[in-house]
C-alpha cells in the first residue's frame, strides 16, 4: 500500500473536510489575544517558583538543592517529553487539543497547590510540564491558520509574545504572590489563570479554522528529517546556546564586575524582558517579508551584543544598552525561527514545532551548562560574551547558508516563509 493510500485509510472520519475552509481576510485580533493569554499562563507555571525554592524547601522539609530541582526537571520534561506528547496526538483537533493540554494543565496546578510531599509536588510540576511544548506547538499552529496569508510570522509573534511576557512577568509575579500569601498561592494564582484561558480559547477560537492541510497531521516524524527542518532546529539550538551561555550569568557579570546593586540588577533583567518582548513583535511583523533577512539581522545584532556586554562590561551607563540589545535580538529570533521550521515542515506540523520549542530548551541547557564549564576553568565571566558572540555568529552563518540554498518550492511550502 502506498504512503498516500496509508495515510488515506488511516485518517479519521472527522479530518476529511470536503474543502479547507478560505482564509481570513484580517488578522484575528481577539482569538491571538486568547491565545497569547493562554500561553502567558500555561509558560508562566515555569518561572513561577523561581523566587519560592527557599519556601518551598522549608515548608516540605528538603534541601534547596533539592527543591531546584522542580525548575530544571521542568525544563527537561519540556525538552523530551514534549515531542513524544505532540505525536501520541497527533489526531486530536488542534483546538480539542488545546483545551485538552489547558485542562491537564489546571489539574496539575491544583495538584501542585495542594501537595503534602515533595514528590507529589514534583510528579505535579511533570505533568504541567509535559503539557507545554505541546500546547505551545499547536498554539502556535492555529495561530496560523487564523491569519492571511502573508501575516503568519505576525500571528506567531502574538504566542511567542505571550511566551515571552511569562518569561518577564512569571518570576516575578509568582514571588510576589508566594511571599505575600505563601507558595501554594502562586500554583492557585496559575490554575485561575488557566481557567480563564481555555474559557477565551474556547469562547474566541473557532474551530473551522484550525484544520490543516490534508495529510499535514499523519506525516509524523517523517518531517523532522527533512534538510530545512534540521537546519532551522539546529540553528535555534546553537543561538539559544551562544546567548544563554551570557544570560544564566549575567547577574553575576552585572554586580561583581560592572557594581550595579541588587535593585539595579533586577531592573535590568527586566529592561532585558521588555527588550524580548519589543523585539518579538517586530521580528515577527519583518519575519512576514523576509524570513532570511529578518534572521541574519537579529542573529548579527545579537551576536554584536553579547560582544558589546563584554567590551564594556566596566561601564555603568554603557551595559544596560548592550542588555537591552541582547533581549531586542533575541525576541526577534524567535518568531523566523518558528516560521522556518513551519514552512519547512509543509505547514502543519505540531510535532516540527514542539521539536523547535526543544530545541530552544536544550539550547539553553547547553549554553547554562558551557557557561558553568567555563567559569570553573578559571575564566573570567565576560568572556562568556565574547564566547556567546562565536557561538551565534556560528549559527548566523549556518542559517545564511541554509536559506540561501533553500530550493524555491519550500519557500512556498508554508506559512511565513519568504526569501
Amino acid at each position: 500500500m502506498s504512503s498516500a493510500s496509508a495515510s488515506s485509510s488511516t485518517t479519521a472520519p472527522h479530518d476529511r473536510d470536503p474543502a479547507p475552509p478560505p482564509p481570513p481576510a484580517t488578522v484575528p485580533v481577539a482569538a491571538l489575544a486568547a491565545l497569547a493569554f493562554a500561553a502567558f499562563a500555561l509558560c508562566s507555571a515555569e518561572f513561577a517558583l523561581v523566587g519560592l525554592l527557599l519556601d518551598v524547601s522549608r515548608d516540605l522539609r528538603v534541601p534547596v538543592a533539592t527543591a531546584g530541582q522542580l525548575l530544571s526537571a521542568y525544563a527537561l520534561v519540556v525538552a523530551v517529553g514534549g515531542p513524544v506528547v505532540t505525536a501520541l496526538t497527533a489526531r486530536v483537533a488542534p483546538r480539542t487539543l488545546a483545551a485538552a493540554l489547558l485542562a491537564v494543565f489546571a489539574a496539575a496546578n491544583v495538584l501542585g497547590a495542594i501537595a503534602p510531599s515533595f514528590p507529589l509536588l514534583m510528579a505535579a510540576r511533570t505533568l504541567g510540564a509535559l503539557t507545554h511544548s505541546t500546547f505551545a506547538a499547536v498554539c502556535v499552529l492555529i495561530a496560523v491558520r487564523m491569519s492571511p496569508p502573508g501575516r503568519q510570522g505576525t500571528a506567531i509573534a502574538w504566542v511567542s509574545g505571550g511566551l515571552g511576557l511569562a518569561t518577564v512577568l512569571g518570576g516575578p509575579v509568582g514571588t510576589a504572590v508566594g511571599q505575600q500569601w505563601g507558595w501554594r498561592a502562586t500554583f492557585w494564582c496559575v490554575t485561575a489563570a488557566a481557567a480563564v484561558a481555555l474559557t477565551a480559547l474556547v469562547t474566541l477560537v473557532p474551530r473551522s479554522v484550525t484544520r490543516g492541510p490534508a495529510g499535514a497531521r499523519t506525516a509524523g516524524a517523517r518531517v523532522l528529517a527533512r534538510p530545512q527542518v534540521i537546519c532551522a532546529l539546529g540553528v535555534t539550538a546553537v543561538s539559544q546556546a551562544g546567548w544563554f551561555l551570557l544570560y544564566s550569568y549575567v547577574a553575576p557579570l552585572l554586580r561583581d564586575t560592572t557594581g550595579y546593586g541588587a535593585t539595579a540588577t533586577t531592573v535590568l533583567l527586566f529592561l532585558f524582558g521588555l527588550g524580548g518582548f519589543a523585539g518579538n513583535a517586530v521580528g515577527g511583523r519583518y519575519a512576514d517579508r523576509s524570513l532570511r533577512g529578518t534572521l541574519v539581522v537579529s542573529l548579527t545584532v545579537l551576536a554584536g551584543a553579547l560582544a558589546l556586554v563584554s567590551a564594556v562590561a566596566e561601564a555603568k551607563a554603557a551595559v544596560p544598552v548592550a542588555i537591552l540589545l541582547i533581549g531586542a535580538a533575541s525576541g526577534a529570533l524567535v518568531p523566523p525561527l518558528q516560521s522556518w521550521v513551519l514552512g519547512a515542515a509543509g505547514g502543519g506540523s505540531a510535532l516540527a514545532v514542539a521539536a523547535n520549542t526543544s530545541a530552544f530548551n536544550l539550547g539553553n541547557a547547553a549554553g547554562s551548562w558551557g557557561g558553568s564549564r567555563l567559569l570553573a576553568n578559571g575564566a573570567d565571566v565576560t568572556a562568556l560574551g565574547w564566547t556567546g558572540a562565536v557561538v551565534v555568529a556560528a549559527a548566523l552563518a549556518g542559517a545564511a547558508m541554509a536559506l540561501r540554498r533553500r530550493p524555491r518550492r519550500d519557500a512556498a511550502a508554508g506559512p511565513g516563509v519568504r526569501r
